[in-house]
């Protein structure tokens, strides 16, 4: 055959191999998201299913808080004064607007008949962190799993038994009811990382700073509205003992329907629709059960992780004094009235909640619009929380005091939302980084949480030794410094990307480079003209 007339074309086989394994391996279009907020989403029930267990479970732990007043008789046990307090009361007799009647310096019983020393009630009210310490390495663990869905069930469990039980509890043991309330921090320490877990399992990368906002909601709820609720039956003629009934009979509602409606997968869900059910199937990565060994060792080098546990600490640190001490400053510091001080005491909650959905809702809008990319935006509103509560807790330090009292209600409203920057920061990123591990890594992070939790109080009564005259202003610089150091490190070290050691065999052994060693050779044919023949 004569090829004189005809022009050679040379093809790598591999190429034309990788070609038609590209068009054969193409994914399937993911189908269009169907809308979060609408009554058929299920992922919308899940989450607020979510954002009420917490409510439900953070409210059977805090609401000893204000019962405790009801239960003891203070009028038993001398008061310590403050080494200030006679400074406080010479300032007050030079300037009037400072001073407060003598009955709000007085401690009043409450009718409560219990002889517990304000050690024994400070011991009582730390108990649930010492046994979250316990269990706080491994729920996450535990929660991938079983499944998130059977770990916070039980944890609640644990919740209803010990609230139920706490007023036959107190009149009989103080020793008893220590041990109580150690197990149910031993639930405590399963909380987050299960709904991490669960978080994982069931919102998209673009929805999740909005998920997130939402259910970690309870949390705020809690801790504004149980205080309300205690102090209104505190004074009934029911008690302090229905406080507990009251929100041990609230964990039992919410139980059973989280047993009836939630489930660890959409694949499992018998109310989701199967549009939502497919789209949730393309879009978050399934651990499959044959897969490798949780990558321990790619953890403990991830500077990504390090990061977020850095972020998770100065966090905690933050809100343990703003839920645990902040009527204490506002009584000792300010010389605020009663009344005044529960006020003043929500404020950064109520602007944590209403900030945290806006910002989480800005977030995944620029994370959808591709205006940022997953971690830039992590980034920056991490960068945002960090700047924001380093000021605000600076400017708490030196300007505020009892002839300015409201520059304190300023500062806090501006902590409490610059806190709330953190659910698109660092905790989004924590849910992103390893989607089919997203327990453990809430795990891991809520160990540091749990290590700041038993932290503050302490350096806060180490203060109160050292420096009483003092104390306000060092508990608020080291929270500035805490915050500042968290937000550098999140700032070059962040990353809000699924990791490399993070993806499936199949996922991570995709891109292969090969060797070419076979050609093809094509003649193709080339018409003449008469001139050229």
């Amino acid at each position: 055959m004569d090829y004189s007339n005809k022009q050679f074309d040379v093809f790598l086989l591999d190429d034309v191999m990788d070609a038609k394994n590209k068009e054969e391996s193409k994914p399937a279009p993911v189908p269009s998201p169907p809308p979060l907020f609408s009554m058929k989403s299920q992922r919308l029930r899940i989450v607020l299913m979510m954002m009420f267990g917490l409510y439900a479970i953070v409210s059977m732990r805090v609401n000893l808080g204000m019962a405790i007043v009801c239960m003891v008789n203070t009028t038993a046990f001398p008061r310590s004064i403050p080494a200030n307090f006679t400074q406080l009361q010479e300032s007050n007799e030079e300037n009037p607007r400072c001073e407060r009647r003598a009955e709000e310096m007085a401690s009043h019983g409450y009718n409560g008949t219990l002889l517990w020393s304000p050690q024994m009630q400070s011991i009582l009210l730390s108990a649930t962190f010492y046994g979250s310490l316990a269990t706080v390495s491994i729920s996450g663990a535990l929660a991938d799993k079983f499944g998130p869905k059977l770990i916070l069930g039980g944890t609640c469990f644990v919740y209803i038994l010990v609230t139920m039980a706490t007023p036959f509890l107190a009149h009989t043991s103080y020793l008893a009811y220590f041990v109580a309330r150690v197990i149910m921090g031993l639930g405590e320490g399963f909380l987050f990382p299960s709904l991490g877990s669960m978080a994982g399992r069931w919102f998209p990368p673009n929805e999740r700073s909005t998920m997130s906002a939402i259910y970690t909601s309870g949390n705020q709820l809690a801790a504004s509205l149980s205080s309300v609720i205690s102090a209104g039956l505190c004074g009934s003629s029911f008690g302090w003992p229905a406080i507990f009934y009251l929100f041990g009979t609230l964990g039992v509602i919410w139980l059973v329907g989280w047993c009836v409606a939630a489930s660890n997968y959409p694949d499992e869900n018998a109310f989701i629709s199967d549009r939502e059910r497919s789209y949730l199937k393309e879009v978050i990565p399934v651990k499959k059960k044959n897969e490798k060994a949780f990558p321990w060792r790619a953890i403990l080098r991830s500077a990504p992780i390090h990061a977020c546990i850095c972020a998770q600490f100065s966090f905690n640190i933050t809100t343990t004094i703003m839920q645990g001490f902040l009527p204490m400053y506002f009584r000792d510091e300010l010389l605020l009235s009663l009344s005044q001080n529960g006020i003043y005491t929500t404020v950064p909650f109520i602007f944590q909640l209403v900030t945290k959905l806006i910002l989480s809702f800005i977030a995944d809008k620029l994370k959808q619009k591709n205006i940022l990319t997953p971690t830039e935006c992590a980034v920056f509103f991490q960068t945002l929380c960090a700047v924001g509560a380093t000021v605000s807790t600076l400017c708490l330090a030196l300007l505020p005091s009892c002839e300015r009292p409201w520059l304190a209600a300023i500062f806090l409203a501006l902590l409490g939302a610059s806190v709330s920057a953190n659910v698109p920061g660092f905790f989004t990123a924590l849910l992103s980084i390893a989607p089919q591990h997203s327990g453990m890594m809430t795990s891991i992070a809520r160990t540091s949480a749990s290590i700041a939790n038993v932290v503050a109080p302490m350096w806060f009564t180490l203060v109160t030794i050292l420096k009483p005259d003092y104390t306000w202003p060092i508990i608020f610089v080291t929270i500035a410094i805490l915050n500042t150091i968290s937000g550098v490190v999140f700032y070059f070290y962040g990353d809000a990307e699924i990791q490399e050691w993070a993806l499936a065999p199949d996922q991570s052994n995709k891109m292969q480079s090969i060797t070419p060693r076979s050609i093809i050779v094509q003649p193709v044919e080339i018409a003449l003209d008469d001139k050229q023949r």
